[in-house]
């Protein structure tokens, strides 16, 4: 029994077993904050979702309710007319103001639609953050591209000072080439 515990023994291995396991998880652990504070991809598709939602489909859907109005009300106003041609007395003035009411109704949707199909332009302050955007994207790339040419450039140095080394090396111990 005291062999196992002392030198050697499974109380040893096991402690290397967990310390080799905890070791290979090290460099993992430096990616935690980063995995947990990046929400870039999530918020980014959150942003998608989002223009979806409200500029694509409301709008879509929206016009489709509008010209369904207007289909209503034209056949409303079609069926309110042959009603009135057919009809005689109290109910043809009945129908005749209702046919008047359909037909102010029908201008009132037609002048929606109208105003429906114009173009919006954005306000002042949302284009003023669009070009802040546009600015702060130049400015990353331009960073960006200046970051690579550095790299570039140090590669290069690296690159030059190991052929010396390597030339110095292949003369002092006289290596032919």
């Amino acid at each position: 029994m005291i062999s196992q515990v002392g030198r050697g023994g499974v109380f040893e291995k096991q402690w290397k077993i967990v310390n080799n396991q905890v070791l290979s998880t090290l460099p993992e652990l430096y990616k935690v904050p980063l995995r947990i504070l990046d929400h870039r991809v999530f918020v980014n598709g959150e942003i998608e979702a989002f223009l979806e939602n409200f500029e694509v489909r409301r709008n879509d859907s929206e016009v489709e309710k509008l010209f369904q109005v207007t289909e209503t009300v034209g056949s409303l106003k079609y069926d309110l007319s042959r009603c009135s041609a057919t009809g005689s007395g109290s109910g043809a003035e009945n129908l005749a103001q209702l046919d008047t009411e359909v037909t102010h109704l029908l201008d009132g949707v037609n002048a929606l639609l109208a105003k429906a199909k114009v173009e919006r332009t954005a306000s002042t302050r949302l284009q003023e953050a669009r070009l802040a955007r546009e600015q702060r994207r130049a400015e990353f790339l331009t960073n960006l591209e200046h970051g690579y040419r550095r790299i570039e450039n140090s590669f290069e140095e690296k690159e030059e000072e190991i052929a010396e080394l390597y030339s110095d090396l292949q003369l002092k111990l006289n290596i032919a080439k």
